[in-house]
């Protein structure tokens, strides 16, 4: 028998003192390594720039290549340094011959940060508003207009003021049945020479990194993963943090045999269509987003006492670890409402207005990606589309921490029946558009919002943000 006065020193480590320390290092060690598995932001996808090593000896050797690169190196050593994409592609163009020739890689400035203007919208005003809204969205067929493949670029050359005027009227522009815009290069060709428009940096970068079809064209992918076919994309601005681009080129480059269409939604129109005692309410509260969302559920199971030790030790060090990563302001909160009743560590954005006024035409726009984000919608549309399994359980990375929701600005929840409203209004305005390869969709981000269907087989749609 075991002698009960003995000390059993390999248990020491069981004594209550040592337990606290013990729980205190594995909470510690856990939201460490939940901080290490985040996307780093700053670290934003690099920009395609290429490399000034030269490319052996034949290349140094080559006199009038090394004059012309002597002559940049000068410039450098002046002071003119030669931070740009274009710069240094310059320099190895001139370096090694054989190198393609195209464009050089695109510059991606800093995604704008979003202009939310004053707060001093009537609603009462906006809704009696019976002025007739323009066509949404607004298509241009080149065959239609009779267009040649080498006829098409100089069409939108030419035809550059009008186009962006009607994008910002009409909220969106379809191109249909250009050549130009089949590939990432002559869909960028159009962007950069046809319209003149600045890109910028992806707004989801701050909190993921999305794919790219053609990072040297600037050319992002736009929710084609066959783990997230049968995932509705809810109706949204594109806008993270504190970052909008003002307007966005939604491209297919091969459309889905079956779904997948894109979905526009006029910002106006649901202004003009949602109960105006919710309109009201939501407006004089503000919202707020849960951006992301941790598992939690073991710590359920625990003891109490340990559950105390560890909760305010992993939402510390997590709140440390987003601060270092993003670059608004969020705040976690322990919440067992949105996941099943399972515990989870939510990240919630600031609080912010759901309608602001159009940094351009000062009209008021609906501004709430309260459809895509609400956790309720999209257990609803995952029964509507995908029978109730979206497929998540598939998808790794950061799709499996960042779910969302939306809240009042005050953290109180939003009512089933309002988010139902929400929804309704949603997709009796949404337009859903079968794209075809080369169809391109010109979209004003603050004056409208948009989305994808589910979809079978495979589907190459992209994007570029602009400034």
């Amino acid at each position: 028998a075991l002698d009960p006065t003995r000390k059993w020193p390999h248990l020491s480590w069981m004594a209550p003192k040592n337990r606290r320390v013990l729980a205190g290092a594995v909470a510690w060690l856990f939201a460490l390594a939940i901080a290490a598995s985040l996307p780093r932001y700053g670290k934003s996808e690099r920009r395609v720039s290429m490399s000034l090593r030269t490319q052996g000896a034949s290349t140094r050797a080559a006199a009038g290549r090394v004059a012309s690169a002597t002559s940049l190196l000068a410039l450098h050593r002046k002071g003119t340094r030669m931070t740009s994409a274009q710069d240094k592609f310059a320099m190895r163009s001139t370096m090694n011959p054989s190198m393609p020739s195209g464009p050089p890689p695109v510059e991606l400035a800093p995604c704008p940060y979003t202009d939310w203007g004053a707060k001093d919208i009537d609603i009462d005003q906006v809704q009696k508003d019976s002025t007739a809204l323009p066509e949404f969205p607004l298509e241009i067929s080149a065959k239609s207009l009779g267009l040649s493949s080498a006829e098409e670029k100089n069409y939108i050359m030419e035809n550059k003021a009008s186009i962006l005027e009607n994008l910002q009227k009409h909220g969106a522009v379809v191109l249909r049945d250009f050549d130009l815009t089949k590939t990432p290069a002559g869909f960028r060709d159009m962007w950069e020479n046809g319209l003149k428009l600045s890109p910028c940096q992806d707004p989801l970068q701050s909190v993921a990194a999305r794919q790219t079809v053609s990072k040297s064209d600037g050319v992002f992918e736009a929710v084609n993963k066959p783990s997230l076919n049968r995932y509705f994309v809810g109706m949204h601005n594109e806008m993270v943090g504190t970052r909008t681009p003002r307007k966005a080129a939604f491209v297919c480059f091969k459309p889905a045999e079956e779904g997948g269409e894109f979905l526009v939604l006029n910002g106006q129109q649901m202004l003009r269509d949602l109960k105006p005692e919710f309109l009201k309410r939501i407006y004089s509260k503000d919202m707020r987003y849960a951006v992301a969302q941790f598992p939690m559920g073991f710590l359920q199971d625990k003891p109490e006492f340990l559950q105390n030790l560890l909760k305010p030790v992993i939402k510390s060090v997590l709140d440390l670890a987003i601060g270092q990563k993003v670059d608004f302001y969020t705040e976690s909160v322990w919440d067992t409402t949105t996941n099943n009743g399972d515990l989870v560590l939510q990240v919630r954005a600031a609080p912010n207005p759901p309608v602001l006024r159009h940094p351009q035409t000062n009209e008021p726009v609906w501004f709430a990606n309260i459809h895509s984000h609400s956790a309720k919608l999209r257990d609803m549309r995952a029964q509507i589309y995908s029978g109730g399994d979206e497929g998540r359980d598939k998808t790794t990375g950061s799709s499996k921490i960042n779910l969302t929701d939306v809240f009042y600005g005050d953290g109180t929840a939003i009512s089933e029946e309002d988010l139902k409203h929400v929804a309704e209004v949603t997709m009796k305005n949404a337009k859903f558009l079968k794209l075809n390869q080369g169809d391109v969709v010109l979209v004003d981000n603050y004056k409208t919002q948009h989305g994808r269907n589910v979809f079978e087989g495979t589907r190459k749609n992209a994007v570029t943000w602009f400034e």
